[in-house]
């Protein structure tokens, strides 16, 4: 058992240094990447400049600035590009050839993400600093709150990528789930914090949407980095992140189990 252990360490460590070096070698690929990633940037320019003339609701122009490169800067720490990688290799057949190495595709894919997390920030943290150097500062959490913080980034980077697992997992079953994905892109977008602030939205509505994962996955964390979720807020939300991560959890755990039965890929 400890042998097996052992050696599925050593695999993981292995595949965590060889997804770091190719993120390093294709850095500008990468850099691409993050600058896809500048949606809450562009939102920061319409409602910094709708904020010029006075507060919209409880945030004002300066609030603006820390919410939205917050968004972005969050953005990075809880990437993930899964949902893409993993259709193709169930189109072309590729899969066939993650499943005969001694470790789940699924924690193949997880080692991937993360270990290309570094460059991701490495990339993203100087667009960050020039845009608040351009436009004012940023509120830092308190320190009690870090904790929190990190937590609540990690629950966000689970969502992500579970969210992710379970579309491409539709693969098996039709021709392009990617195309799935973009729905939920579509939705993310309006619906996390990514364009606006969700406390913006009408009372009612807004607490519908701070209810669903897209805030989870993205609005909360920002909250939270802000300063913005305090005292039973931050229970709240982190109890619903983790209400959503074990949702897709499961809902992965059962398409990856049952698309795997019935894989018919090229070769297999």
């Amino acid at each position: 058992m400890f042998q097996r252990a052992g050696h599925l360490t050593r695999v993981m460590a292995a595949v965590w240094r060889i997804s770091l070096a190719e993120a390093i070698a294709y850095r500008v690929s990468m850099l691409m990447w993050v600058l896809t990633t500048t949606f809450p940037l562009v939102s920061l320019s319409l409602w910094s400049g709708l904020a010029a003339s006075g507060p919209i609701g409880d945030y004002a122009r300066p609030d603006f600035v820390a919410y939205f490169v917050a968004a972005f800067l969050v953005r990075q720490f809880t990437a993930s590009w899964v949902v893409w990688e993993l259709s193709a290799q169930i189109r072309s057949g590729d899969l066939n050839t993650l499943l005969m190495r001694p470790m789940s595709p699924m924690l193949y894919h997880a080692i991937q993400n993360l270990a290309a997390l570094p460059i991701r920030c490495a990339l993203a943290l100087p667009i960050g600093v020039l845009v608040l150097t351009l436009t004012g500062g940023l509120g830092w959490p308190s320190p009690g709150s870090l904790l929190a913080l990190g937590l609540s980034l990690t629950l966000a980077w689970l969502l992500n990528l579970g969210v992710h697992v379970t579309i491409g997992c539709v693969a098996f079953w039709v021709t392009e789930s990617t195309a799935l994905f973009e729905v939920w892109l579509g939705l993310y977008l309006v619906l996390s914090g990514a364009a606006v602030p969700t406390s913006l939205y009408p009372a009612g509505l807004a607490e519908v949407i701070r209810a669903l994962p897209f805030h989870a996955s993205l609005g909360f964390p920002v909250e939270l980095a802000i300063g913005r979720a305090t005292g039973a807020a931050v229970t709240h939300g982190l109890l619903l992140q983790a209400l959503w991560v074990a949702v897709f959890g499961a809902l992965a755990t059962v398409l990856w189990r049952r698309g795997v039965r019935a894989y018919e890929g090229v070769g297999a």
